[in-house]
This record gives structure tokens, sequence and C-alpha cells, in this order.
């Protein structure tokens, strides 16, 4: 018979294989948690794969020969102030049909235009209050909206020796947490959007609106397009009655969205698009933002009419190719803008 072990070698021998046990254990819940993360992959890499390009008509809506004649004063110019950057994730997400091997920062930036006439904001990226803002939203709201660190435009501002008195009016594209964060850092600025998106703003919630940025303004003014047809659409705003400067409806993502042309003495014309689509990519293919995150989020007031609007945008481009497309969150545009103190004249 064999002799048995000692209980100092049972000990060490039960000792011995626990790590193996505690090993065999975890591999198997890494195994586990590899398997679920390669389905979530699959399942979004698959609808991802169902973002389809928009289809466009055969015939488009007459946009004109040429672009519309524009009597820039001399002095007109702009410039992009970026104020944050979102925390980002892959571009298959930001705009349908992307890659998931890209990585994409979405910005939050104003635009700085100054006219002889007055200088103004055409949204405001965040403010200085943007920390105590954003912290009525939920975790998964912070995490999924989340930014770096912020440059607010008012401080920029400043300290290029501009008091925040000289900025005269705000326009935002809409009145979104991101473009309108700094509205309260220019309380004297008359603040012009539509009726409809107002309305929207004061109905809504977070994260989407936060009323804090809003509630203390002073100034409204009620934004019409009491001007005729420009590029296609249908009503139009000459805000200078000099051409330099046209807002348009592009109702979709919000219920008062607007655009804004900006025609430079130069020569040169931009038209800044907001948040109908977050990408110049979404413009050129032309595609929605991913049906992964539409499903995630609810991310337009009305998606069949903006997803209209991208349509129209992708015309417009095709018609006029030298009018330069800037959506308000595209990182890479943006790079190729003045950034302020520069101007672009």
């Amino acid at each position: 018979m064999a002799a048995r072990p000692k209980l100092r070698d049972m000990t060490a021998q039960t000792v011995l294989s626990r790590p193996v046990q505690r090993g065999g254990a975890w591999r198997r819940v890494l195994w586990t948690l590899a398997g679920v993360s390669a389905l979530l992959v699959g399942g979004a890499a698959l609808m991802s794969a169902q973002d389809d390009r928009l289809p466009v008509p055969a015939n488009w809506p007459d946009m004109g020969a040429t672009l519309p004649a524009a009597q820039p004063p001399k002095g007109l110019a702009f410039s992009v102030l970026p104020t944050a950057a979102s925390n980002g994730g892959s571009e298959a997400l930001v705009v349908g049909g992307g890659s998931w091997l890209t990585y994409r920062r979405p910005v939050q930036v104003a635009v700085l235009v100054n006219h002889p006439q007055a200088a103004f904001l055409f949204d405001t990226g965040l403010g200085r209050e943007h920390a105590a803002q954003f912290a009525v939203n939920g975790v998964a709201h912070q995490l999924l909206l989340g930014y770096g660190e912020v440059r607010p435009a008012a401080d920029q501002l400043a300290a290029a020796g501009w008091p925040v008195s000289r900025i005269r009016m705000i326009v935002p594209s809409h009145m979104h947490w991101d473009h309108v964060s700094g509205l309260v850092d220019f309380p004297d600025a008359e603040v012009w959007v539509t009726p409809q998106e107002q309305a929207q703003a004061e109905h809504g919630a977070p994260p989407a609106f936060l009323r804090s940025q809003f509630e203390t303004v002073k100034r409204w003014r009620s934004l019409h397009f009491t001007d005729g047809p420009y590029v296609g659409f249908e009503r139009s705003l000459d805000m200078f009655k000099d051409g330099s400067v046209v807002l348009v409806p592009l109702t979709g993502h919000t219920a008062g969205h607007t655009g804004m042309f900006l025609n430079l003495p130069s020569g040169k014309r931009y038209f800044f698009t907001g948040d109908v689509t977050w990408t110049k990519e979404g413009i050129d293919w032309p595609a929605d933002r991913s049906k992964v995150l539409r499903r995630m989020v609810h991310l337009d007031h009305d998606e069949a009419m903006n997803q209209a609007a991208i349509v129209r945008l992708h015309g417009i481009q095709r018609r006029f190719p030298s009018l330069k497309m800037v959506p308000a969150h595209d990182e890479n545009v943006m790079k190729t803008l003045p950034q302020f103190p520069a101007f672009e004249g």
C-alpha cells in the first residue's frame, strides 16, 4: 500500500492547484466577454452595412445658373474659434458607411463674422458655464456626449482684446446644448432664432436642450425668412441687405435649424450647414448619421426632413463645386479655415 502523503504535502498540492482553477475560470470569463464583444461588433457592423447612401433625384430644383450676386463690403472677414472637441468614436458611427478603423473627434466651434455693420457669432460652441450646464445630464449621456478641454469663445476674444460687448448678435444654427452653451457669456447680444426653434428649446429636455443655457437671454429676435429664393431655397434672409450673409431654413435636425451662406470680398463663398450632417462625407456621398447611432439616440426632430436636407446640400455642392460646405462638427474641415485671431476676408 502506498504511503499517504503528509498533510503538509496535501496542503501544498491544493494551494498549487488553485491558480490553475482560478486561471481556468478567468479564461472562461474572458472568452465569454470576447464572444459578447464580437457579437456586438458584428451586429453593429451588420447594421452599418445597411447604411445605404441616400437616393438623389434625377431632376434637381432650380438653383439658378450661377450663385446669386453679392456686394460684400470691404472689411468683411470671418474666423473660427474652436472651443472643444468631443471624446469621439469610430467614423462609422458619425456617418453611415464610414470606416470603423478611422477615429473621429467632432469639434464644437463658434464662427465669428466681422461685418462693418456688426460683429456676430454663428453658434457659440461651449461656454464658460459648460460644466454646470452639462452636469444635469445622467451618467450615460455624460459618457456618450463627453468632451475634452474647453476654451470658451469669450475667453479667446478677451485674450485678443475683443470685449464681449463687441459681439452684437448671435445666430445659432440651432439650440442644441453644444451650439448655445456660450450664450450666457454674451449677455448683451441679440439672439436670432426662429419661433419654431425657440419653442422647441423651451419645451425640450436634456441632453439635447439645457434650459440654463438660454433662460437668461435678455434680447431675443424672432428670425423670419422674409426674402425670396436663394440657391434653390424658397425663402431666405439677407442679414445686411448686401448679399454677404444670407440665412436659409434647413429644418429637420431641429424644428428651426438654420444655415448660413457667407460671401467674402475675395470672391470665396462658404455655406455653414450646422448639424444637417456632422461630416463633409455625409454631404459628399450623401449619407445620414449611422443607423446604429440613430437607433441608440433620438438625433433628429424629423429624420425624413433632415435626410431631404442632406440630399439638398449634396445637390447644391454638385451644382456649385466652388461653394465650400462647412458642417458644424467636422474637425477636418475646420482645420482648413482661419483660426482666431487669424481672419479671412
